[in-house]
This record gives C-alpha cells, sequence and structure tokens, in this order.
C-alpha cells in the first residue's frame, strides 16, 4: 500500500511539473516577440548617442534653393548648421545667412603654384563655412564687432588693411532661419529673428513642450 502511495504522489508531482512546465513554455511562444528594425544603432530599433535622427535616406534636390525664392535670385543657401524635423511636412533649416549664387568655374591648371596643380579641386571651389558669415564667433571677441573679423579689419585680433570682403557683396545675412515642406518647398523665412542671430548652431523643438516654441542654439559668446 505503501508503494503505492509513494507511485501516486511521484506521479502527481510529475504530472503537475510537466504541466507547470508546458504552460511556461507555451506562455513563453506566445509572447509577441519585438521585431528586429531596421537602423544602424547598437540596439535595434533604439534612437539614442549620436544616432539622433535613425536612418535616412539623401533626397537630391531636397530642399530647393533659396534663390527660388522672388527677389532672392541672386543668393544661395550659406553654411548650413542645424535641421529639425517637426512633422514629415514641416522641417527646420539653420543656416548661417547666404552666399552669392553662381556658376561653378571651368578647370584650369594652375602652374605658377606647381606642376599638375588645378583648380577647383576634386569638384570643390568654395567653403561655406569658411566664406560664411561670421567667420570667428566662440571666443572672446566683441560681439558689436562680430562682422569685423570676415570683414578683415579687427584690430583686436591683429588684422588691419581694407575691408576683404562686404556685407551684401560676399554674404548676406537674411533667410537664417527656414521652414520646408516635404517636397522641398520654402514655406517659411524667419527673416525677422536674423538680427538676433550671430553664430547659430541648432534649431530645436522640445517633445514635451505643447507649445512647440523654437529654440536657436547660438555658440557666438
Amino acid at each position: 500500500m505503501r508503494k503505492v502511495i509513494l507511485t501516486l504522489v511521484t506521479f502527481a508531482l510529475g504530472a503537475a511539473f510537466a504541466v507547470f512546465f508546458l504552460n511556461g513554455k507555451n506562455a513563453a511562444q506566445g509572447q509577441a516577440q519585438p521585431a528586429a528594425a531596421s537602423g544602424f544603432s547598437a540596439v535595434p530599433g533604439a534612437i539614442g548617442s549620436q544616432d539622433v535622427t535613425g536612418p535616412y535616406d539623401v533626397v537630391k534636390g531636397w530642399p530647393k534653393d533659396i534663390s527660388t525664392l522672388p527677389g532672392n535670385e541672386k543668393w544661395t543657401y550659406g553654411a548650413g548648421e542645424g535641421v529639425f524635423a517637426e512633422s514629415p511636412n514641416r522641417v527646420y533649416m539653420l543656416f548661417r545667412g547666404e552666399l552669392p549664387k553662381m556658376d561653378p568655374p571651368k578647370a584650369a591648371l594652375l602652374p605658377q603654384l606647381g606642376p599638375s596643380i588645378s583648380f577647383p579641386v576634386a569638384g570643390f571651389w568654395r567653403d561655406a563655412t569658411t566664406a560664411s558669415l561670421p567667420g570667428v564667433g566662440g571666443t572672446d571677441q566683441d560681439t558689436k564687432k562680430w562682422l569685423t573679423a570676415w570683414e578683415g579689419k579687427d584690430d583686436q585680433l591683429g588684422i588691419k588693411g581694407p575691408p576683404f570682403r562686404k556685407l551684401g557683396v560676399d554674404a548676406n545675412w537674411e533667410n537664417c532661419l527656414v521652414i520646408a515642406d516635404a517636397d522641398g518647398n520654402i514655406i517659411e523665412t524667419w527673416k525677422q529673428w536674423d538680427k538676433l542671430m550671430r553664430r547659430p548652431h541648432s534649431v530645436y523643438i522640445s517633445p514635451y513642450d505643447m507649445e512647440k516654441n523654437v529654440w536657436v542654439v547660438d555658440d557666438n559668446m
């Protein structure tokens, strides 16, 4: 009788363990597993660290040039500093003013400088970073004189002589903040804030701000 009781107890424990194990296995199998998202972040589907935007594709001709605006035919974008997409159809773009719109020069050899030297080099003929205003910025320079170093007449920096560049000719301080839609059309220009900027570097809208205030970070002083 004792053997029968022990056998029945052993069988009952085994059956209970089997039911628990199978139920647990079925539950685990029934849970929805997160699909691996395409991307280049360390954790698939996650955005963090340097992966601020996630994967993207370059679209040729987007955005349309600032020269397409009526009355602005002679100017193109200056150095690009920041982009923020409030939505796919409303993208903020931040620039350091504008540069003259011109066709690239024809390739030419420069034997006076050395053998086999030509210009443009590798197709590049203008550096927007150095050509755009204000040239210098995040130093101890007087913000009231933010144009002087770019023009070439800053006594504090030891630069003297006639201006090398002229505002309105070699660069223009307008259309620093531009908004484009998904097709690249320029839908807004915030020229009213140009006078407050010196060296704007990034533009953001907090995802927690219901009023959607636009923040522009400027590193000049």
